[in-house]
């Protein structure tokens, strides 16, 4: 059995990559003390610029925020499943 990391994992991730955008974009605010509403734009605006740096690799966007959206879907379906 592989191990399969749980959402809460997941979202540290995250939180660990808003913090380093918001450092380099947000006049060095942290997540954790930013205003609700920063953060929030804060969050749309690493999506969007991820989604400029897969466009100047080559990737199709539309393409990776489907499956995103799909693997997040069924992230929290898993983690509803009884063990």
């Amino acid at each position: 059995m592989t191990y399969e990391p749980t959402n809460a994992e997941r979202a540290r991730w995250a939180a660990n990559a808003v913090a380093v955008f918001t450092a380099e974009t947000f006049s060095g605010d942290h997540p954790e003390t930013m205003h609700r509403n920063d953060l929030e734009s804060a969050i749309g605006d690493l999506f969007c610029d991820l989604m400029h740096y897969a466009r100047q690799q080559g990737f199709h966007t539309e393409s990776i925020l489907q499956e995103a959206c799909r693997n997040y879907e069924w992230e929290l379906l898993e983690e509803e499943l009884p063990a």
